[in-house]
Order: C-alpha cells, then sequence, then structure tokens
C-alpha cells in the first residue's frame, strides 16, 4: 500500500544528504517546527552576509524535524487505496498501461493527450476544475508506483523533440519554475502534476518567451532537474516571514503599484537573470532604476526592452518582518545571486 510516514533523521550525516537531494520538501504549514522557524529574526552578530547564511543553513540542520513528510513506498499489497481518492494501485498502473502509448511515465505527465487520456480512464474529467483535487493525486501516485518500481508496464517510446530545442527554453524554464517554486514553496512534481500550478508555470514563461511550447517548457524543467541545476536555496526555504512572490512586465510598469517595502527584486528576460538586487523600499529603488541604474548595461536594457521584454519579479516582505535589517536582506540576495547567477551582479 502505498502511504505516508514521518521521516526523522536519525544523524547529520542523513541531514546534509537531505540538503543535497533536489526535491527538498518546503515546510508544512501547521508544523510547530515550521511556526518557529518562519518566524524567527535571524541574530546577525556581523555586517557579513555569510554569518547570517551559516545561521539560518545551521537551523535546519540542528532540527530533526525541520523537513516536511513526504511519501514514501512500501511494498505492502498493491490492491489497497491509493491516498484518499479511492483509486487503488491496480487501478493507477491499468490506467497507465491503456493510456501511455509506449511511453513513460514522465512523459504521460509531460505530454497533455496522453495525460488527458490517463485521467479519464479514471473517470476524471481534465478540464473540470472540482477535480483539480482527484487529478493531482492521480498523476502523483503514478509518479509514486513508479519511484517504488512498481510500475511494471513496458515503455518503448521516448520523445521525439530535438535536444537543441529543449536546451534553448532552458533558461526561460528555470526562471518561470523558480518563479512558481518561491511562490507556492513547492516541488517539481507538485507544478507538474498540480493544473493550477502548471498553467501558472506556462503563464510565467510567456512573460518572457511568447508561443513558448508548453511540452517544451515542461521538458526543459525536467532536464534541468536532472542536472541538478535547480537545487534548493535553503534561505528561501527558511525565510518565510510571509513573503510575496509577484511578477511585473518592465513596459509601462506602474510604478505606485508596487509595494515600498523591504525586499529583493530581479530583474529578468528570455535569456535569464539580469540583475539582483535588495532594497528597503522596494517602490523606492524600482523607481531609482527607472530614473536611470547605476549601472550602465543593466540601464541599457531596461530603457530598451522591445526585442526582448524585462520582467520584475518582487519578493516582498512585510515592514516589519525581520527582512527590515540590511544583513538580512543581503543574505537572501547573495544566495539568489549564487543560485541564479545573474548576468550584471558580482558573484557572491
Amino acid at each position: 500500500m502505498l502511504h505516508e510516514e514521518s521521516l526523522v533523521e536519525s544523524s547529520q550525516r542523513e541531514h546534509f544528504a537531505r540538503l543535497e537531494s533536489f526535491d527538498m520538501p518546503a515546510f508544512t504549514q501547521d508544523s510547530p517546527d515550521s511556526r518557529s522557524v518562519n518566524s524567527m529574526t535571524v541574530p546577525c552578530t556581523t555586517n557579513t552576509c555569510a554569518i547570517t547564511v551559516c545561521l539560518v543553513i545551521s537551523s535546519l540542520i540542528l532540527s530533526p524535524f525541520a523537513f516536511a513528510q513526504e511519501s514514501v513506498e512500501s511494498t505492502a499489497s498493491s490492491s489497497h487505496v491509493v491516498n484518499s481518492t479511492g483509486f487503488t494501485a491496480d487501478e493507477i498502473r491499468d490506467a497507465y498501461r491503456k493510456s501511455h502509448q509506449g511511453y513513460s511515465s514522465d512523459e504521460l505527465i509531460l505530454q497533455d493527450k496522453l495525460r488527458e487520456t490517463f485521467l479519464r480512464e479514471l473517470g476524471i474529467d481534465p478540464n473540470e476544475e472540482s477535480q483539480f483535487d482527484r487529478q493531482r493525486t492521480a498523476l502523483r501516485a503514478l509518479l509514486q508506483l513508479r519511484k517504488r518500481g512498481d510500475l511494471d508496464v513496458p515503455t518503448t517510446k521516448r520523445s521525439g523533440e530535438a535536444s537543441q530545442t529543449i536546451n534553448a527554453a532552458i533558461p526561460t524554464a528555470e526562471i518561470a519554475i523558480r518563479t512558481v517554486l518561491d511562490r507556492h514553496e513547492a516541488m517539481i512534481d507538485d507544478v507538474l502534476c498540480d493544473p493550477s500550478m502548471r498553467s501558472e508555470l506556462q503563464q510565467e514563461a510567456e512573460r518572457l518567451s511568447k508561443g513558448v511550447s508548453a511540452e517544451t517548457v515542461r521538458r526543459a524543467v525536467l532536464r534541468l532537474r536532472k542536472s541538478r541545476r535547480l537545487r534548493p536555496e535553503l534561505v528561501l526555504r527558511v525565510a518565510d516571514w510571509d513573503r510575496t512572490v509577484t511578477t511585473h512586465p518592465m513596459k509601462n510598469l506602474a510604478l505606485d503599484t508596487l509595494p515600498n517595502t523591504p525586499g529583493v527584486y530581479l530583474f529578468r528576460d528570455s535569456t535569464g537573470y539580469l540583475y539582483i538586487g535588495e532594497a528597503i523600499r522596494l517602490r523606492d529603488r524600482i523607481g531609482d532604476h527607472l530614473r536611470g541604474s547605476h549601472n550602465a548595461g543593466l540601464a541599457s536594457i531596461l530603457g530598451d526592452d522591445a526585442s526582448n521584454p524585462v520582467t520584475l519579479e518582487l519578493h516582498a516582505f512585510p515592514a516589519n518582518s525581520p527582512a527590515k535589517k540590511l544583513t538580512v536582506r543581503r543574505a537572501y540576495e547573495s544566495e539568489l545571486i549564487r543560485s541564479r547567477h545573474p548576468r550584471f551582479n558580482l558573484q557572491p
């Protein structure tokens, strides 16, 4: 039977192994430890960002309950009910066998037609919003069977999409998936299996590259995961503090609609991240950039984005959050610069 059980690390070695794995789950909302971590004020006794980062990461390593529960595969009978949907593992496997057309479970989730056929085999209307929860759980159950090696359905086909096409979409896909993951504190499988987040992923991709194929974006996301380019950013995972992540096209930006609270801002286009900065008042700082950035290369791009539209991404915090401290904002900013490699920043 597929079921959930709590994972409690028994040693620091296991904690570090979890930190190195890609799909690190976000904190659950009802976890007492997540509340204490999300509301903490990072004690910065020096002006160095490195100290702040180390303190934040240490809070993860030292707490044996810092990580959320995640699905664990068991070897019990496959006829039991999968989660709370009423589907048995046999039903999931049979629906996959009838719909996969020789493709892997990953391809079934990537390709719209295959996914829709699989869902209809289970009596789920893929376009019915009231069935989105059942759709998400059925797709996660399919991946769960595959990960435990119990899918037992041979595959004979591979995607015919050219590798060059997928590689060309990687900069756009990386920005889009990071934005959705940050906004929802989710994992990649959550985004690919949840119809609402999957739609959000495509919307973010199209902000950068009009007309980009949704399936190509999803394949690029999986390629990023397999190459381990999307390792979790630990500071972001603990520094929630009621963070709000929004995106805004720079063309005709309505400055007065932006929050004037502490936070971090990111300029990006279809080639990747351009510049990442922090501010005690985000609206005022973005206004400074619009009036002429201190960075000449960035200023020229912001002044002429007709051929490659620039998007502004804001990570805004409440005025009284720990992010009002400069050292905390810089630690957050430095982690983003380290992992996302913006073109006009010096790497920390």
